[in-house]
């Protein structure tokens, strides 16, 4: 308890002598800074020679200091006008002492008189070349070695002297911003600058991809580097390193969409223009007088390194500008920010479209729709058409899956950093602008997929009709006699020409079924074969039959009704049952014609229908089939 009573008397007695002492001390100071003052009043008096005693630097930066702060509050009249211009002249000749002892004990790594002298400049306007200084001494040698990785280096950098900065200086926070905005403005701004100029200087197409690439790494390094370095704290900003960032890159980022997207376009002309040449021909886009797809396939059919049924769609081409395509994307996604971003993705997109969907799949099936030999064939017709549209969906498919895959997602991407983030109506804006690009990229390719399908439905049409036109031609080598013969030859199967029709045939649905699937495919064959039918209902009626005759055909209807099944339609088997049934009336005996007709398949076909059948037997007249097949009793 004593103790106790005696320690509190003894801090009362420190606190009296502290507020005797303070009082004592200021009165000091005020006599030492009036008898300095007094001197540099007096015009007579040469103060140069004051405060050089550099032992006594600490004393006489403080009098300077007091001196400097009461001459500022006199008036500019002629009696202090002198002792002003003196004062200030010794004042800055004293702070440039501080500072040059204070960068000696930076490189002696004297803390302790590192931090005396910081204090002491702390009240001089030198204070900021002070953290200059500290931060060029700090960098001095740092950055020299040309094999350094900046951006490796720049953390290490922080680490090391953020806890030095930590140590001496009262206010770290914002010698540490000052230390940054130093690094980033006087270190990686030379250095991104030396890395991009090479290419600068020859801009053609290598050099710029190379700029692009490089451009796109080094915000990529810088932007991990800012992120890296936002959890250290450094500010109270949050967007204080993404504007350095964007200060370093500025003046690349304001071109850069303009390159990006010329680029990408000579980078696919150039892939279009070699698969063009790898294939014996020579692309004629831009040539001159050429301005439509019309121009060009006319100069493609009359150029003589062309085969006019080959088709030069490439399994490659559609992946390499795929890929080209996306590395832009990527780029943008990383180097264009909002609107600029969501515009620019979608300008790669259509330049896609046109040089691969149009450019290259459009002039192709133009192309084959053209090598397509006419409706009547005279030898078996290999249609590369059926591969153009096969090519044509395997490249149509691609471009779908990465249009769901790798565009939309990067057009609803609206936040690129914790600014845009906390900005609603700029965040609103974004996802109004990307929903306005999809909407402009969903038209075309909409519009674009509807000009390649009307090609394929034509390719298509015109492909059947050859099909069609070449089992024509074979079925012209049955004749009229084939079907009246004059003896009665031993049936037991089909002919050789309906052999061959069934061969050729089924080599067709073949190329169909590997061409087309789901209803496609369903509705082609079925369109194959009803034309199929049409055709041999067209050479049934072309010749006139006896028995012996009728049986040879219909012994041909027979295979062709088996065949009907690999069309897998209904309705085409279903008309080939009929059409069977009706040949059955060319061998019926006259006395079951009546019966016949009107059972079974034949029962809800019209009287004359059956009836053009039956006119096709040699005995109608003679036989008076007519009154067999009448409706009445």
């Amino acid at each position: 308890m004593r103790i106790s009573v005696i320690s509190t008397k003894v801090i009362q007695i420190g606190h009296q002598l502290e507020s005797k002492s303070n009082p004592r001390q200021q009165l000091v100071e005020a006599r030492t800074t009036a008898k300095y003052l007094e001197r540099f009043l007096d015009a007579n008096d040469d103060v140069i020679g004051l405060f050089h005693d550099i032992s006594k630097l600490e004393q006489a930066a403080h009098v300077i200091h007091q001196l400097y702060n009461v001459l500022q509050e006199l008036p500019d009249e002629p009696k202090f006008i002198d002792a002003k211009t003196k004062v200030k002249e010794r004042y800055m000749a004293i702070e440039e002492m501080l500072l040059q002892e204070f960068s000696r004990a930076q490189v002696r790594n004297d803390k302790k008189t590192m931090k005396k002298y910081i204090k002491l400049l702390s009240k001089f306007k030198g204070h900021n070349d002070c953290v200059q200084n500290f931060i060029t001494d700090c960098l001095k040698g740092y950055f020299d070695n040309p094999n350094i990785d900046i951006f490796d280096a720049i953390p290490q950098l922080f680490i090391k002297v953020s806890e030095l900065i930590n140590e001496l200086f009262d206010q770290p926070e914002k010698v540490i911003e000052k230390l940054i905005i130093t690094v980033y403005t006087e270190k990686l701004a030379p250095y991104v600058r030396t890395k991009l100029e090479p290419y600068e200087q020859n801009p053609d197409l290598e050099n710029m991809e190379k700029y692009l690439q490089t451009l796109y790494l080094l915000n990529k390094k810088a932007s991990k580097l800012s992120n890296d370095l936002q959890t250290q704290k450094i500010s109270d900003d949050p967007a204080f390193l993404h504007k350095l960032n964007q200060h370093v890159f500025k003046v690349y980022l304001k071109s850069y969409s303009k390159y990006e997207l010329n680029c990408l376009e000579e980078k696919f002309q150039l892939q279009l223009e070699r698969i063009e040449g790898s294939s014996g021909g020579q692309r004629r886009i831009k040539q001159a007088g050429l301005t439509s797809i019309t121009d060009i396939i006319q100069q493609r059919l009359l150029s003589t390194n062309d085969q006019v049924d080959e088709s030069r769609f490439s399994s490659e081409l559609g992946a390499v500008l795929l890929d080209d395509c996306k590395t832009s994307m990527n780029r943008i996604a990383m180097l264009s920010e909002g609107f600029e971003a969501s515009e620019n993705i979608c300008q790669c997109f259509l330049r896609l479209l046109n040089a691969l969907c149009v450019q290259h799949v459009e002039i192709e099936l133009q192309f084959s729709l053209s090598a397509i030999p006419g409706n009547e064939p005279r030898q078996e017709p290999d249609i590369k058409f059926f591969h153009a549209i096969l090519q044509t969906n395997n490249i149509i498919q691609l471009v779908e899956r990465y249009f769901v895959f790798n565009v939309a997602p990067l057009l609803t991407y609206v936040f690129k950093d914790l600014f845009e983030f906390f900005c609603c109506f700029y965040y609103l804006n974004l996802i109004f602008s990307g929903t306005q690009q999809q909407s402009v990229i969903l038209q075309t390719k909409e519009k674009i997929m509807n000009q390649l399908e009307e090609l394929i439905n034509t390719g298509v049409d015109k492909s059947l009709s050859c099909i069609v036109g070449f089992i024509r031609f074979i079925l012209n080598e049955q004749k009229r006699s084939d079907f009246k013969p004059e003896t009665d030859p031993l049936i037991t199967e089909c002919s050789n020409v309906c052999k061959r029709v069934v061969r050729f045939v089924d080599t067709q649905i073949v190329r169909l079924e590997q061409t087309f699937d789901g209803k496609n495919l369903t509705d082609v064959l079925n369109e194959y074969g009803i034309r199929f039918h049409r055709a041999i209902t067209d050479h049934v009626f072309k010749f006139e039959y006896n028995i012996a005759g009728g049986l040879m055909m219909l012994q041909d209807i027979s295979e062709y009704k088996k065949c009907s099944k690999k069309f897998r339609s209904s309705v085409v088997e279903q008309l080939f049952t009929i059409l069977h049934a009706l040949v059955n009336l060319l061998v019926v005996v006259p006395e079951n014609l009546k019966q016949i007709s009107t059972e079974g398949h034949l029962a809800s076909l019209s009287r004359e229908i059956i009836e053009s059948f039956v006119l096709l037997r040699g005995d109608y007249r003679s036989a008076k089939l007519h009154n067999f097949i009448s409706l009445n009793d």
